[in-house]
């Protein structure tokens, strides 16, 4: 993967951590479509999974305790990926 392409998911990471902690439900879908494009590359689904394990984002919208740990984690994970190539 370029430096471009972990900017690139980091700034979805962000995105998506930002939707979770307001709560947007009617984001979900973008959010099930962003998050399936950042796993399916090995070097970023290393990152999400050291940082929120094997839970789903269809999971965390259902708790809320859940969910913001979802987006703590989402962005602590964008934060290493940020910072991948500096």
């Amino acid at each position: 993967m370029t430096r471009i392409d972990y900017l690139n998911a980091a700034s979805d990471l962000r995105r998506i951590a930002n939707w979770m902690a307001r709560g947007q439900k009617e984001k979900l879908p973008l959010i099930i479509k962003l998050w399936s494009q950042i796993n399916s590359q090995k070097e970023t689904a290393r990152v999400t999974d050291h940082f929120i394990g094997n839970i789903k984002p269809q999971e965390a919208v259902k708790n809320k305790r859940l969910r913001l740990f979802f987006a703590e984690q989402a962005l602590l994970s964008s934060l290493r990926l940020q910072h991948k190539y500096f």
